[in-house]
């Protein structure tokens, strides 16, 4: 036989030798990848890329979430509602605009521009309704550099979310609620002004590091403090030498990872730099930091197929009432996929600390109720559904629907208990 003839008929038989050795490992070819309308509206986003230039990448980023809520405390609306206030509220929740310009030198330039604030939200000061007013302000702005040396470190500076609790690691594009958990606002700094160090060595493990000044970019701002920006206006938010500052740092590992899942352990640390616990507070200082001086967070996440889980246990100590004790909390958020579109959410979340636990930081309960911020235990349970646009990209176009009630304990006594019901349309793109 000549030497091309047996070439091609040792060829033309490998693929039978090859399915007689190989088979427990099966070769599959992958399907190309599809594209949807989402795709669709990202790629429209992209104005201008070009490799072989210094700027090689500018993209928008739009997101918009509304919703609309019933507060339902047990018994009568009366009991807990404020004097003239509503059950019912709508607003929009986010409506943002931001733009990331890529550099040649891996250096990227990030802002979001938060438009209207929540111009339909309606408080009760005072026995009366008062719209919230609109304002437009940076959510986040800042630089972003890969450190060439080290590869998986990268290196930020400006104004951005911290990552403190297992819930606030995860971008509020992707949340599974419709609000966080009452553990993670416990904590819920808005954006902060500071520096990170973030480390990715590979896919497993991630080991991050912040410092944040003391600004809260609360609307109670004191005239007198080094740095004040307009209400409303331009950054939105005071600092400054007299405020200190607080640091964060923290890591997740995750391991048995396969092609049907992952565990995941997690665990951060806080520690506020602010003089105004141990009652040293200066004149001046603002207290707009985290709210303890000392915190403790540790997660755990499973992920298998469709079925999912997050955990999550807090300590905090030191809270800056000097009434306060030191806090516990702990959530559970496991999450089924029913369907390509469809995903249902169950959370339960807990806390005690002699009043050291915010209920404030659910906001439909803190505008519409006579209930007090702070309370010595809470529980809350939720249950909703997620229904997603696009299959592909879920958190592109949703629509969420969620169920909470929520009980709450001041002094001995009950304080407040009743339900939340919140539907709420986000896109993300």
């Amino acid at each position: 036989m000549k030497p091309l003839n047996l070439a091609m008929a040792a060829l033309a038989a490998m693929p039978v030798f090859a399915g007689e050795l190989t088979t427990a490992v099966p070769v599959t070819t992958a399907a190309p990848a599809t594209t949807d309308w989402t795709d669709a509206v990202k790629k429209a986003l992209v104005v201008y890329d070009n490799k072989d230039t210094f700027v090689q990448k500018v993209s928008f980023q739009w997101r918009e979430q509304w919703q609309m809520a019933v507060v339902q405390p047990n018994g009568s609306n009366g009991l807990h509602l404020k004097d003239g206030a509503s059950p019912f509220n709508s607003e929009f929740r986010r409506s943002w605009l931001g733009v990331n310009i890529d550099l040649e030198t891996d250096t990227r330039l990030h802002a979001y521009l938060r438009i209207g604030g929540l111009p339909t939200r309606s408080t009760y000061p005072a026995g009366r309704t008062k719209r919230n007013f609109t304002y437009t302000d940076f959510y986040d702005i800042y630089v972003q550099q890969k450190i060439k040396a080290v590869d998986g470190l990268t290196m930020r500076a400006g104004k951005f979310a911290h990552k403190f609790t297992s819930d606030l690691r995860i971008s509020n594009a992707e949340i599974m609620t419709v609000e966080r958990s009452l553990i993670s606002n416990q904590f819920g700094l808005d954006t902060n002004w500071g520096i990170e160090l973030d480390y990715k060595p590979d896919k497993k493990n991630h080991l991050f590091v912040q410092l944040f000044a003391n600004d809260r970019a609360s609307s109670s701002k004191n005239a007198g403090h080094s740095d004040v920006y307009g209400d409303g206006k331009g950054f939105k938010g005071e600092f400054g030498w007299e405020d200190k500052c607080f640091a964060i740092i923290g890591g997740t590992h995750k391991f048995n990872v396969s092609e049907h899942g992952y565990h995941a352990v997690s665990a951060e640390y806080l520690h506020d730099f602010n003089n105004a616990y141990h009652s040293k507070r200066k004149p001046g200082a603002n207290n707009y930091g985290a709210g303890f001086q000392d915190a403790l967070s540790v997660g755990y996440e499973y992920k298998w197929d469709k079925f999912s889980v997050l955990t999550n246990v807090i300590t905090a100590f030191e809270p800056l009432s000097a009434a306060g004790s030191k806090n516990l909390g702990w959530e559970i958020q496991p999450v089924y996929s029913l369907t390509p579109h469809v995903d249902l959410v169950c959370r339960y979340t807990g806390m005690m600390g002699k009043d050291a636990c915010k209920l404030g930081g659910d906001r439909y309960i803190c505008t519409q109720t006579t209930a007090p911020s702070w309370v010595d235990s809470l529980h809350s349970f939720y249950v909703g559904a997620n229904v997603y646009a696009s299959a592909k990209n879920k958190h592109a176009a949703k629509i969420m629907f969620g169920a909470e009630y929520t009980t709450a304990r001041k002094d001995g006594a009950d304080c407040y208990n009743g339900w939340e019901f919140t539907t709420a349309v986000r896109w993300n793109f």
